[in-house]
C-alpha cells in the first residue's frame, strides 16, 4: 500500500522568479525542470556497495556423500540511515520531513513454519509519510508480527524505505533477485554475493588533472592520468561538486601536502571519506592556499632553474625533487623563502598573517584565505536554502568576476571582489 500526492494536494504556484530561479513563499521551494531531473537522477543512483547488506531468507538442505549441505537465498538491502543520508545530502535536513502513524491490529491467525498449530496474534502496522518540500509527498506501509521484540523498529524501517522508493531512492533493490549461496552448519553464509554491475554506482570521469604521483620540476613535465572514481551514492550534488574540486587540488599540491591536510582536518587519507561538509569546506580552503604556494614555487623554479631546485632539495635532505616529495607546509614555505629572492621575485609575498604559503593582503585587513573560507561557507548555506549547486551560487554572487573553479587563482588585489560576493551572499540568504 503506497500512495503519493503533490504538496498540499495541488502543484505549488511559482512566485516571482529570482534571477531565473523560481521560488515560492514559505518553506516550499520550487525546482526548475533541469534541477528536478538532476535530483531524480541523483536519488535513483545506487548506494555505495559498502552500504549494502545481505540477509538469508530461504534455506534448503541438499544431501551429499559427506552429509547434508545447506544452501540459502540471500537478498540485498540497505539500512535506513543510507536513505536518510541521501535525502540530507540532496535536499538538506530542513528540506524534507517524515511522519509516522502506528497501529496495533489484533486477531491475526498465524501458523509458524514447521508447526501444525495456529495461534492468534497481532501485527504492528506503521504508515510513513515522506515529504520533500517543493517536490512531492509519498507514503509507504510497513508491518511486523507484534511478538517480535523489534517489531516497531522493523515496521518503521520498512515503511520509510517503501515511501522513499516512490521517489526512486533505493527502488533498484526491489529489482534484485535473490542469490543462492552455501551456508555453514549454523546456516550462516559462507560467501557474500556480488552485486550486478547495474546495481553499482556509476563511475564518473572527472576532468583530467595532474596525477598525485606525477613527477614535476625535474623534467619540466606533468604526468596526467584520467582517474576513474566511483560515485558513492551518498553525496549530494553540492558535496559531489566540492569533492571534485578537493580531489583536483590534491593532485595540484601533491601527495604529501594533501595527505597532511586530510589527516589534520578530517582524520582520513582520502577526501571521499569526509562526510562532514564543514570539514570538507575547510579542507578545500586549506588546499587552495597550498595550491597558491605550489604555483609560486613553480614560478620560482622557472626563474631560478631546475638544476638549482634539484640541488636545493638535496641540501634540504628531501626524498627527491618532485612535488610529492615536499613533506609539509613548513618545507614549502622554506623553499619559497630561498628560491623567490634568488629568482628576483617579490619577497613581500612570503610574509602572511597566518604563516601560510599563500599571499598576504596588502595594507592589513582580512586575509584572502580567510575570505575564501567565509565565501565557501556562506555559499554552502545559500546552496542548501535554494537547492542550487555551489558553482551556480558563487557565480551569481560574484556577478561574473570569478567562479568556483577560478576562486583559488585570485590575487590579493581581488580581495574586494570576494568581499563584494560575500555581501551579495548575505543578501541572497536574507531573501530566503
Amino acid at each position: 500500500m503506497q500512495e503519493s500526492s503533490a504538496l498540499n494536494g495541488t502543484p505549488p504556484v511559482p512566485a516571482a522568479p529570482m534571477n531565473g530561479q523560481p521560488w515560492a513563499a514559505g518553506p516550499t521551494l520550487l525546482f526548475t525542470q533541469e534541477r528536478l531531473r538532476e535530483l531524480i537522477i541523483a536519488a535513483e543512483e545506487p548506494f555505495d556497495v559498502t552500504e549494502i547488506k545481505w540477509r538469508v531468507t530461504n534455506t534448503s538442505q541438499i544431501g551429499s556423500r559427506n552429509g547434508p549441505r545447506f544452501r540459502g537465498q540471500m537478498l540485498a538491502y540497505a539500512d535506513p540511515r543510507a536513505y536518510t543520508d541521501r535525502l540530507n545530502d540532496l535536499f538538506t535536513p530542513s528540506g524534507w520531513t517524515r511522519d509516522y502513524a502506528v497501529q496495533l491490529v489484533q486477531n491475526f491467525e498465524r501458523k509458524e513454519r514447521g508447526s501444525a498449530e495456529r495461534t492468534i496474534t497481532a501485527k504492528i502496522v506503521v504508515t510513513c509519510k515522506v515529504t520533500i518540500y517543493g517536490f512531492a509527498t509519498h507514503t509507504g506501509l510497513g508491518e511486523e508480527w507484534a511478538d517480535n521484540d523489534n517489531a516497531g523498529t522493523a515496521a518503521e524501517a520498512q515503511a520509510f524505505k517503501r515511501a522513499c522508493s516512490c521517489f526512486g531512492l533505493g527502488r533498484y533493490l526491489y529489482d534484485l533477485e535473490g542469490q543462492w549461496v552455501d551456508l555453514d552448519e549454523k546456516k550462516r553464509p559462507l560467501e557474500t554475493p556480488r552485486l550486478p554491475d547495474w546495481a553499482r554506482p556509476k563511475v564518473q570521469h572527472p576532468a583530467r588533472q595532474p596525477h598525485p604521483s606525477g613527477r614535476e620540476f625535474a623534467n619540466g613535465q606533468q604526468n596526467q592520468n584520467g582517474d576513474v572514481t566511483a560515485k558513492n551514492g551518498r553525496g549530494g550534488l553540492y558535496r559531489d561538486e566540492l569533492l571534485g574540486q578537493v580531489k583536483a587540488l590534491c593532485g595540484t599540491v601533491g601527495f604529501s601536502l594533501s595527505r597532511t591536510i586530510l589527516r589534520t582536518v578530517g582524520n582520513v587519507d582520502e577526501a571521499s571519506k569526509i562526510r562532514d561538509m564543514a570539514k570538507l569546506t575547510m579542507v578545500f580552503d586549506k588546499l587552495q592556499d597550498l595550491a597558491r604556494g605550489v604555483e609560486r614555487l613553480r614560478a620560482a623554479v622557472a626563474k631560478a632553474g631546475v638544476q638549482r631546485y634539484s640541488t636545493l632539495c638535496r641540501e634540504m635532505n628531501l626524498a627527491g625533487d618532485s612535488i610529492d616529495d615536499i613533506p609539509d607546509r613548513a618545507t614549502l614555505r622554506q623553499l619559497l623563502q630561498i628560491l623567490e629572492p634568488e629568482a628576483g621575485l617579490d619577497k613581500n609575498r612570503i610574509t602572511e598573517t597566518n604563516g601560510a604559503p599563500g599571499n598576504a593582503r596588502a595594507g592589513g585587513g582580512s586575509d584572502l584565505g580567510e575570505l575564501r573560507g567565509r565565501l565557501l561557507r556562506e555559499a554552502a548555506r545559500v546552496s542548501g536554502m535554494t537547492n542550487r549547486t555551489l558553482g551556480e551560487v558563487i557565480q551569481q554572487a560574484a556577478k561574473g568576476a570569478f567562479t568556483l573553479t577560478t576562486l583559488r587563482t585570485l590575487e590579493d588585489a581581488d580581495a574586494g571582489k570576494v568581499e563584494a560576493a560575500l555581501k551579495e551572499l548575505e543578501y541572497m540568504a536574507g531573501a530566503h
